[in-house]
């Protein structure tokens, strides 16, 4: 690839959980690919606790994040990453975009916990505050994604979902740059009339070719019905090792779950999912997300 991604700083968010270890793992793996610096962020709410009968329980806490991320610390520098941890304490998910911020993160990452048994995902409010409020790009990592540990970074078979909005097409964009093997973009139109479907393929066509600046074959998919159902059911058939998304533009509660196609998409599918936030939501942050995706 003649234009690679370049993560200067990672900042992955973990609550110290077997599911976020996922998470931290496959940051490791980006970050020797790229030579990146980790930044590991671990947030601590201090009203789960009683004070005053909870201080001690909450100093007792916090002296264990302390102990867990210097192992971590230790584990990251034996692979040669440079890496330091942060503990913060307040509203989780505004310590998390503090510290994504503070260190001007190219990527945010954090680990999402398993589906339950109806399908409906443990996306918590802080998952969901941050993907609708950063201004760089999510990467989520359910504990389904040991498999795809081998691509972390390098992803082979890359789907991306467009509704052809500023966020999508932005992640179009990174998409059609970072897939090694195969490009998969996906529309779900809002109608079956023909002619918008004939439009709406050369669209993509013209917004993500197949040409001699970019050798990696694009398989371009005009599907109607449930865009969340689509977009994982098309993962699975093209073995994704990476879904690529827009970011939603508002802030997420627990009842937009099921109308929401990106916590949908994250809650159905085995691999990472990228999220690219809008230009004018990146431009009120440190860098602007074009910066990230398309310098050399």
């Amino acid at each position: 690839m003649t234009n690679k991604l370049k993560f200067g700083t990672i900042v992955v968010a973990t609550d110290l959980s077997g599911a976020s270890s996922t998470a931290v793992r496959y940051a490791q793996a980006i970050a020797r690919l790229y030579e990146s610096t980790l930044v590991i962020v671990h947030a601590i709410d201090p009203v789960g606790y009683a004070f005053p009968d909870g201080a001690p329980e909450f100093a007792a806490a916090d002296q264990a994040a302390r102990e867990e991320l210097r192992k971590i610390e230790r584990e990251t520098r034996q692979q040669g990453i440079a890496v330091h941890s942060v503990i913060e304490t307040g509203v989780i998910y505004e310590r998390i975009l503090h510290a994504a911020l503070d260190h001007h993160a190219d990527l945010l990452m954090l680990g999402t916990r398993a589906k339950s048994a109806i399908g409906r995902a443990a996306l918590g409010a802080v998952a969901r505050q941050l993907l609708a409020r950063a201004t760089c790009p999510v990467l989520t990592v359910p504990p389904d994604a040991e498999m795809h540990m081998p691509w972390a970074g390098r992803w082979r078979y890359v789907l991306v979902a467009t509704d052809f909005s500023d966020a999508s097409l932005l992640a179009l964009g990174c998409a059609h740059r970072i897939a090694h093997a195969q490009l998969v973009t996906l529309h779900v139109p809002a109608s079956g009339d023909e002619s918008e479907r004939e439009n709406t393929l050369e669209r993509l066509r013209f917004l993500a070719p197949f040409n001699e600046s970019h050798t990696v074959p694009v398989e371009h998919v005009i599907a109607q019905g449930d865009a969340a159902a689509l977009i994982a059911e098309n993962a699975r058939k093209f073995g994704a090792d990476l879904v690529v998304l827009g970011s939603p533009e508002n802030e997420l509660a627990e009842e937009d779950f099921q109308s929401s196609t990106v916590l949908q998409v994250i809650s159905r599918v085995t691999c990472p999912v990228l999220c690219v936030p809008s230009a004018r939501r990146a431009e009120h942050g440190v860098e602007v997300v074009q910066e990230v995706f398309y310098r050399s």
